[in-house]
């Protein structure tokens, strides 16, 4: 189906490992729900009581989306058990013969009434129905290799035109007529957002680069509302290149308190004066949490290095950055007074403001080293 994409995985051990990235397809799955073990394939058009072993899971490509985006969400199944199983939507007559290198669209809208869906928006609304989706006259079985797991990714918008609107929307799936039920997902679909860095020496406007790095924003973001971001240290200022902000700790050594790290988004966007990135250690693309950079010159040798999630706007935003820049500092690039980002907010960005696009650039390295 066009706007879907389909794919299945086995697994070679064993159990339900967690904490792994959907980036290189090892797929987190939640806790244990109700599953089918048996090898036989249900050729009736009732679906019969199933036991533990298959887990249903729902997990967003980002939980915070601009109004117009597609709303895209992996449906995943896996399988827990020994044992090869064999599931079949109920309603529908199964053909044996059709095989689906994934999971089917039939599937998938295997709920009761061929509902695919729950989604509660914040006015306590609750839709069901999937817009224009068919209950085809037959469907192929879905047979799941022990511990593998399967799975489609799908923009739901299409079938639930209500997320296309502003609000907040808590999404529940549960396939085969309830018998599989997965986890909540809560995402927001609101106005496009942008940060405003209150510091000692003046205020700068970050423009997020959704296009580039979602996660990222989407960290930055959840971190700046619960006020992560206030009363930090501008802990290192390299002359020239940078200044680094956003260490719990104020030495730069520490990440977020739950200790979360992201997966790089690393693009082709240039690293000019003014752009923000996340700061990383040298040997782990993936150790960003918390801690952010703003460079002061144009960095060739950075870019596709490091995850660009933001652009400084406004002649503001640059006074303040030479300013920082300017700052004495000791050996060890601190500076040599004390220098707060005293504050950071969230707010809507003008209407119509876009990303900055994208350029090819050469890459290279000169890593920054703080986590």
């Amino acid at each position: 189906m066009s706007g879907s994409k389909t794919w299945s995985r086995t697994r070679e051990s064993g159990g339900c490992k967690r904490g792994l990235s959907l980036t290189h397809l090892a797929l987190v799955v939640g806790a244990c729900l109700c599953a089918f073990q048996s090898t036989a394939a249900f050729q009736s058009t009732a679906l019969a009581q199933v036991p533990d072993g298959i887990e249903a899971r729902l997990v967003p490509s980002s939980t915070t989306i601009v109004p117009g985006s597609p709303v895209v969400l992996e449906f995943l199944l896996h399988n827990t058990t020994d044992a090869q199983v064999i599931l079949a939507p109920p309603g529908v007559e199964i053909d044996s013969s059709v095989r689906d290198a994934g999971l089917p669209l039939s599937h998938v809208f295997s709920g009761a009434g061929f509902v695919g869906l729950t989604i509660e928006g914040d006015s306590g609304h609750v839709w069901s129905d999937a817009f224009g989706y068919q209950p085809p006259a037959t469907a192929p079985e879905l047979r799941i290799p022990a511990h593998g797991i399967v799975g489609v990714s799908l923009a739901i918008d299409g079938y639930y035109p209500a997320v296309r609107r502003a609000g907040t929307y808590t999404i529940v799936w549960a396939p085969y007529n309830g018998a599989l039920t997965s986890n909540p997902v809560t995402i927001e679909v609101a106005p496009r957002k942008q940060a405003m860095l209150i510091t000692d020496v003046g205020s700068m406007t970050i423009q997020f680069e959704y296009e580039l790095a979602p996660k990222h924003i989407e960290n930055f973001i959840e971190l700046a509302k619960r006020g992560a971001y206030n009363q930090k240290w501008i802990h290192r200022i390299d002359p020239g290149y940078l200044f680094q902000t956003g260490c719990p700790k104020g030495d730069g050594t520490g990440i977020r308190d739950d200790g979360k790290k992201l997966v790089a988004e690393f693009s082709d966007a240039p690293i000019d004066r003014g752009t923000v990135c996340m700061a990383r250690l040298e040997t782990d693309p993936n150790s960003a949490s918390c801690q952010f950079f703003i460079t002061a010159a144009r960095m060739p040798q950075w870019d596709g290095k490091y995850t660009v999630f933001g652009k400084l706007v406004g002649s503001d935003s640059f006074e303040t950055l030479d300013k920082i820049m300017s700052q004495p500092i000791r050996e060890d690039g601190h500076p040599k007074r004390s220098l707060l980002l005293r504050l950071t907010q969230i707010v809507d960005a003008p209407h119509g403001m876009r990303s900055i696009g994208i350029n090819s650039r050469a890459k290279g390295m000169t890593p920054v080293d703080s986590p």
